[in-house]
């Protein structure tokens, strides 16, 4: 199953679809201080990143997937207050 949700934790798992979205952006929203493990997931809908990026969970393991780990945990991780590492600008 790709959403194992806990009282203060949920798990994602290989391919997160459309018909996850909807549970987990009602667990987010219910749930306090929530807490997101993304280490074995490898595809997330964009409706799911679209509310962690709202609800701004904690990312307590971030995903061994590279395009996920490398493009995607980036931006999350900015959304809950980590900071970005910003690029230099070269001119």
């Amino acid at each position: 199953m790709p959403l194992e949700l806990g009282d203060t934790s949920a798990t994602l798992t290989g391919v997160v679809t459309v018909d996850e979205v909807e549970p987990f952006a009602a667990w987010l929203r219910g749930t306090a201080k929530p807490r997101v493990n993304l280490r074995k997931c490898n595809h997330l809908h964009t409706g799911a990143f679209q509310a962690m990026m709202r609800f701004r969970p904690k990312i307590s393991a971030a995903p061994a997937d590279s395009f996920l780990a490398g493009l995607v945990l980036p931006l999350l991780e900015g959304s809950s207050g980590a900071p970005i590492r910003q690029e230099s600008d070269p001119s």
